[in-house]
């Protein structure tokens, strides 16, 4: 699916719901979504009272589990239909419209999450989106990437991988390919990847370098 064609169907009416139904129906032979999302969140540690910005909620699965666990969410999608589930789903998160990749944080975060986002975007893109998450981050602060992943073992895993880089966007493979060294040149630390939902995805921690934290950075 080209960048045009991914955008166009994200403005539809429809997305919403359909988003929601079609997620959950590609892990649930692999786990299921809600298992998925609670073990990244687990992998985090995200403690209440921790401020998190969320860049790319789409429907605000990972927004309600956040905010279950007390912390303070604010989201941003540049979806408007998406943006209207998330805001039914978790009302008490704060929401904003606008693009992740020129998004400008006013704020400091203890941490950043992008969930099945990064994967859409193609190189460019993904620098920008990485430097936004990198400014909205206290020095302290961690970034959490959640993605496909290219299951490497069994018949249901494999499979699931295959039907999702079947209908996901060409960037995918070079996100994966890239992913580690994309986020080091961000401006982050990379833990090593966690796998999820059998391979079928992938979270992945990475801390904010000390040696480039600007002065100002601590406000």
């Amino acid at each position: 699916m080209s960048n045009d064609a991914l955008r166009a169907s994200y403005e539809s009416r429809f997305i919403g719901a359909g988003y929601d139904v079609l997620s959950r129906l590609v892990f649930a032979p692999v786990g299921g979504l809600d298992e998925l999302r609670d073990e990244a969140l687990d992998l985090a540690a995200i403690a209440r009272g921790e401020r998190v910005l969320e860049l790319g909620c789409g429907t605000g699965g990972f927004t309600q589990r956040l905010l279950a666990r007390g912390a303070e969410v604010h989201a941003v999608d540049w979806s408007g239909p998406m943006l209207k589930v998330a805001r039914r789903r978790a009302p008490r998160a704060t929401f904003e419209q606008a693009e992740i990749t020129s998004f400008q944080p006013t704020e400091r975060y203890d941490r950043v999450l992008f969930a099945f986002v990064l994967h859409e975007l193609d190189a460019d893109d993904r620098a920008h989106a990485l430097a936004v998450a990198r400014s909205a981050l206290r020095p302290d602060g961690t970034l959490l990437v959640v993605d496909h992943a290219l299951a490497a073992q069994g018949l249901v895993p494999r499979a699931v991988s295959r039907v999702v880089h079947g209908f996901e966007p060409t960037t995918l493979t070079s996100w994966l390919d890239g992913l580690v060294d994309e986020v080091a040149r961000a401006g982050f630390h990379p833990a090593p990847r966690h796998p999820l939902a059998r391979g079928t995805a992938m979270a992945l921690m990475a801390y904010r370098c000390q040696d480039e934290a600007r002065e100002g950075d601590n406000r």
